[in-house]
């Protein structure tokens, strides 16, 4: 059986805890020469051995040997894998980055020593590349490899053009020239931040590409969303590739920030994007391994041929979820989700029920308190993940902030097996949370159901949210202007609220559907592929038996065909692995065609 077998889709989902994967519990000689334990280790990944490895150890690989996302987990495993991609990949030349070996301590004591490393691949994809390890005492007076990763950095090639971090150069204008019956290597479907990350990836390695986006501006996807929205994460972390565009925006960006940055990166670049634009219909066609597109621009349908397509529509987050209950059409007032949900200054002096208790709910409850609804109900069906940013931010702002090297910092978090990264955060957040036992009491005593677990990405990473962030919305609940009905659930609606299954009913004149959307990115691609083909595929998000992201920018069961979406930072980072593969696919190209010319 091969070492690194082959998927089958839709891949098998685990949860976090079931993640392979511990810290060491080692002692480590302060007066050791970090930088000679790395050179010795990294040496040895030229002929590595299975005792090179401790028992537990890990590897994550990002393209540079796997060709792919994937994580190994024991020696036996990692060495399997390593000696059957060896001979393909021919990988070379593994150095030491000066100055980059040390301790890294989690808590008082030095736990293990990092370094940083470069190296080569020569095989049927030649790319420059780079990796870190951890290593740890083997108990004997040496040391072993404990985790270690690997990425491609850039593709080696004759174009100059292999670098995806290299800054775009705004004459590249594969779209200008576009017209029914043209062709282009890619089609970014959904201009959100996702999609305009990866679009910048491709225009830096000079990949021909449009951007299709329904609304009729940069960042709508934003600004047509209730007016509080707002990102829970700094603005930091919430960059776009290349250079910054936040750095003068407050800290939680807001609807408004977040589509003027989108829209300034647009045009430093010159991002390729057709706004006010659809994709109506792709189709496969084997003989030529292309997709023919059917793409409505401004109301004008054009036919074109792509050798792939991006679906960047908002991963699976493009359905709202609603929940039925009976008697609708017997209710007299309003009935909105939180998708169409603007703000509450209709509602002022009125009585409001939000069904939903995560981030969207609280959001859209502080803005009923501002407006002055007369009587506001939050109704919790299920317990809530609720993390404190002074828990949070300091994790996430020692890493990224103004004066950081963003991809620095994404290389450190977003790198690494997802399992070492994870204990290392609730080792962090679990001391924290110790500071202020007693910070959620007022929670308690209003009723409200909550856990304070100190895995603070589960949520994010399994279900694509779902939890609360609280950096201060969660304090109105102390102002007694929201009732919490928690664990009762409506059982339908009446002429003037909603019944619950305690038999008590709650009146309301609007009710807010905070509940989530379908997130099932396969079935919303289907609409535009065709069942047969979306079939095929892997569904998007929830973590795998690896601990990798399922269909996150890799090979999901068809050629020519992406998933791309999730957090900001992951957005910006992982972009560059999806416009490696694509870059790679395609080849070079002739560019004098793209180019805009005065």
């Amino acid at each position: 059986m091969a070492a690194v077998q082959t998927r089958t889709f839709p891949t098998p989902v685990i949860t976090s805890r079931q993640l392979k994967g511990s810290l060491p519990r080692v002692e480590i000689d302060e007066n050791v020469d970090c930088s000679a334990v790395a050179s010795s280790c990294i040496a040895r990944l030229e002929k590595l051995q299975q005792s090179d490895l401790t028992d537990d150890a890990l590897w994550r690989d990002c393209l540079s040997i796997t060709g792919n996302q994937r994580t190994f987990s024991s020696s036996t495993s990692i060495l399997a894998a390593w000696n059957e991609l060896m001979p393909k990949c021919k990988p070379r030349n593994f150095r030491l980055v000066p100055y980059s070996a040390q301790f890294f301590r989690l808590g008082p004591q030095p736990a293990w020593i990092v370094a940083a490393f470069q190296f080569e691949t020569d095989g049927d994809q030649a790319a420059e590349c780079s990796g870190s390890l951890n290593m740890v005492p083997d108990g004997s007076g040496g040391y072993k490899i404990w985790v270690f990763s690997t990425m491609m950095e850039a593709l080696k090639n004759d174009s100059n053009s292999g670098n995806p971090d290299t800054f775009p150069d705004p004459t590249f204008a594969p779209a200008t020239r576009l017209e029914d019956g043209g062709e282009i290597d890619c089609i970014v479907v959904g201009g959100g931040m996702a999609g305009l990350c990866v679009a910048g990836r491709l225009h830096a390695l000079r990949v021909p590409y449009v951007v299709v986006e329904r609304n009729a501006s940069v960042g709508d996807n934003w600004t047509k969303r209730y007016d509080s929205i707002h990102l829970h994460l700094s603005n930091s972390y919430s960059e776009m590739p290349f250079q910054r565009v936040y750095a003068d925006k407050p800290y939680n960006l807001g609807s408004k920030e977040l589509a003027e940055g989108m829209q300034k990166y647009v045009d430093m670049h010159n991002i390729q994007v057709w706004l006010s634009s659809s994709m109506d219909q792709a189709r496969w066609e084997e003989e030529t391994k292309s997709w023919n597109v059917v793409v409505s621009r401004q109301g004008q349908p054009k036919k074109l041929k792509a050798k792939h397509l991006v679906m960047a529509i908002g991963g699976g987050l493009d359905v709202p979820k609603y929940p039925e209950y009976p008697n609708r059409d017997e209710f007299q007032g309003t009935v909105i989700h939180s998708v169409d949900w603007k703000n509450a200054d209709a509602f002022a002096g009125k009585k409001g029920i939000i069904i939903g208790a995560a981030n969207s709910a609280f959001d859209i409850a502080q803005n009923m308190v501002d407006s002055n609804l007369s009587e506001i109900t939050l109704v919790q069906r299920s317990i809530t993940h609720v993390m404190s940013s002074t828990v949070l931010y300091p994790i996430q702002d020692a890493l990224y902030n103004p004066q950081c090297d963003l991809g620095m910092s994404d290389r450190m978090t977003l790198v690494p097996p997802y399992a070492v990264g994870r204990l290392m955060i609730m080792a962090g957040a679990g001391a924290l949370q110790a500071l202020e036992p007693n910070r959620y009491d007022y929670l308690k005593e209003a009723g409200f159901r909550f856990h304070q677990s100190p895995d603070l990405f589960a949520n994010p990473v399994e279900k694509f949210g779902g939890h609360l962030l609280d950096h201060g919305s969660v304090s109105i609940i102390k102002t007694g202007k929201i009732k919490i009905k928690s664990g009762i659930l409506p059982t339908s609606y009446t002429p003037t609220g909603l019944l619950f299954d305690d038999a008590t009913e709650t009146p309301a004149d609007v009710i807010v559907l905070a509940t989530g959307f379908r997130n099932n990115l396969r079935r919303s691609v289907a609409s535009i592929i065709g069942d047969e083909t979306a079939d095929k595929l892997d569904d998007f998000f929830g973590l795998d038996a690896e601990g990798e992201i399922r269909g996150f920018a890799k090979p999901i069961g068809h050629p020519g065909i992406w998933y791309f979406g999730g957090g900001t930072a992951h957005a910006r980072f992982v972009s560059r692995f999806l416009a490696l593969q694509i870059a790679a696919d395609v080849g070079g190209r002739p560019f004098d065609a793209y180019m805009d010319t005065p």
